[in-house]
């Protein structure tokens, strides 16, 4: 039987039926097990992913249950979310090679300073990576490529045999959103505060600011207490997804629920302003984090990471 530790995961849920019709005593439920609780389970059934739409299951009718493999996801769908976050974090200077996007951010987070290589790029790999080591040459940067999973599985068994390192593989979770009214203490403004940058810019708050962005379908989200900025996020919207980034709280005002506040926060906001889905990215190794964000209705999608010299 499953417990708690598998919340999260994909299962597979035999039920007793309470009113079984002639030769049918049992259903199944397939789907992401989002809660166990000593009373009920809640599933996320496979074929109401998108609508978000749980089934509560009586625990006394639960004859059997097994974790089994996500379901893998579309080719389509890692793409089309790939550009949209693509969008929701745009570096400073980019340029285009053979249909791939470099991206250089001097050196402020690996997404903004790395290759979006979604596709064969046009001309081939060798001239396509020659390309790219001139190219962050010029600029005194270590050359990466983002690998969006099963998709760039080509190109990431091309590089390793070139001897690019493996490194941040990052689990992209997301989840529909349904109209809310937030009430919290959290203001979100269109604009990034300078205490914001401070915190997230590592030393270059205004190569941050330029990759945040300002503006229409940008939301940078705060608590302050006693006028210290306490908690804060940003959500960025492209086509139907916000992209929710950059949650932290300062250490003094930790296990307060600020963060999930914040979430919250964000999630509404993107509803109101057009998203119906919302995006996270979260680096595989950060158990505790992957787990609390499934326990609040997010589910992984893919994984990606980076190759470099």
């Amino acid at each position: 039987m499953l417990g708690p530790e598998h919340v999260g995961r994909r299962a597979a849920v035999r039920i007793r039926l309470r009113s079984p019709e002639p030769g049918r005593r049992f259903t199944d439920v397939i789907g992401e097990l989002i809660e166990i609780g000593p009373d009920f389970w809640r599933v996320l059934p496979d074929n109401v992913a998108q609508s978000g739409a749980a089934v509560t299951i009586a625990t006394d009718t639960i004859v059997a249950a097994r974790a089994i493999p996500p379901k893998p996801t579309p080719f389509s769908e890692i793409i089309a979310t790939e550009r949209l976050l693509a969008a929701t974090w745009p570096a400073p200077e980019t340029a285009e090679v053979g249909g791939w996007l470099l991206r250089y951010a001097e050196g402020f987070s690996r997404r903004a300073n790395s290759v979006l290589a979604l596709t064969a790029p046009e001309g081939g790999t060798d001239a396509a990576m020659t390309a790219v080591e001139t190219w962050y040459g010029a600029r005194g940067a270590r050359p990466l490529v983002a690998l969006a999973g099963p998709v760039t599985k080509r190109l990431d068994e091309e590089l390793a045999t070139r001897g690019w390192e493996a490194e941040a593989e990052t689990v992209v979770m997301t989840k529909p959103l349904r109209e809310s009214t937030y009430d919290g203490e959290a203001a979100i403004a269109d604009a990034p505060s300078e205490a914001l940058l401070e915190q997230l810019g590592n030393g270059t708050p205004e190569i941050a600011a330029a990759v945040f962005g300002s503006g229409e379908g940008r939301g940078y989200a705060e608590i302050r207490r006693g006028g210290e900025l306490a908690a804060r996020g940003r959500g960025a919207i492209a086509g139907d997804l916000v992209a929710i980034t950059s949650i932290g709280t300062l250490p003094a005002f930790r296990r307060q629920g600020l963060g999930t506040e914040v979430l919250h926060a964000l999630e509404a906001w993107g509803y109101a302003n057009g998203a119906r889905r919302a995006a996270l990215q979260v680096e595989s190794d950060n158990g505790p984090a992957i787990a609390m964000y499934g326990r609040l209705g997010y589910a992984e999608r893919y994984r990606y990471w980076y190759r470099g010299r």
